[in-house]
């Protein structure tokens, strides 16, 4: 038999409240607002200030429609004093200067050729400092070889662009030229008076012109090489008048080049 207990019975537990529920319409509206209110934020950011809604009931400009330019200029006057003095140029003289008549050569094959004087003379390979021999008496280098030399062997190196001494007309382009071997010679007008170039022992098949060919000073001609009667590589020139007689053609470039 249990004794009854004596005192106050403890209370009982009070359960929590839990928050009232809002209606779900309530929930709804507040998403929709929201929603609504992203929707304005991006609007209003990506469309121009100016454009035209579908409620602007005022006609507005685009952004994008061009500018008419309103620039205008208000003509200049230029006022001149009653002083001042109006300046008169000196009339300037000049000469009028003839230029040279051309020298009519008889070319064989060409009949009677027009040469033009030439005003620029230049070495015929780009190195003229080498040299292995020069225009007179010689020991012959070789059977067959004169003693006395009629030019001067320029020795630049194998292959080496030949180039016309100045402007003028071509009168022998061969490759059998003898002892000379592949050799081409042009008439030139200089200083009025008619001087030859001869440029021989090139190589077979390097000839750049032909007979008659107008060239210029400082124009191809070949190469240098060791055709005819030739101990190596090199460009035999030789120079003459009218009379063909041999000069030293070295000397006469070295007067003439400066």
């Amino acid at each position: 038999m249990t004794s009854p207990q004596h005192g106050r019975r403890a209370a009982a537990p009070v359960p929590a409240r839990r928050p009232a529920r809002r209606p779900a319409t309530a929930r709804q509206a507040l998403s929709i607002a929201a929603m609504g209110f992203v929707g304005a934020m991006i609007v209003a950011t990506s469309v121009p200030a100016l454009a035209v809604t579908a409620t602007d009931a005022e006609s507005r400009a685009s952004v994008y429609a061009p500018v008419e330019d309103t620039v205008s200029f208000t003509p200049q006057h230029v006022e001149v004093g009653a002083d001042a003095v109006e300046a008169t140029l000196a009339a300037e003289s000049y000469d009028v200067v003839k230029a040279p008549p051309p020298i009519v050569s008889q070319v064989a094959g060409l009949g009677s050729v027009s040469i033009i004087e030439s005003d620029v003379v230049v070495w015929p390979v780009q190195n003229p400092d080498r040299r292995s021999g020069g225009y007179g008496p010689r020991d012959a280098p070789c059977a067959g070889c004169s003693t006395f030399h009629d030019g001067v062997d320029f020795t630049p190196g194998d292959g080496t662009p030949v180039m016309s001494i100045a402007d003028g007309v071509v009168v022998k382009a061969t490759e059998n030229g003898g002892g000379l071997g592949v050799n081409v010679e042009v008439e030139h007008n200089i200083g009025g008076e008619l001087v030859t170039s001869s440029y021989a022992h090139m190589q077979f098949g390097s000839i750049a012109v032909s007979v008659g060919q107008r060239v210029s000073a400082g124009q191809q001609l070949g190469l240098v090489g060791t055709t005819g009667q030739s101990t190596g590589p090199h460009l035999h020139l030789e120079m003459f008048g009218a009379d063909g007689a041999r000069f030293d053609g070295f000397a006469w470039l070295a007067a003439h080049i400066g």
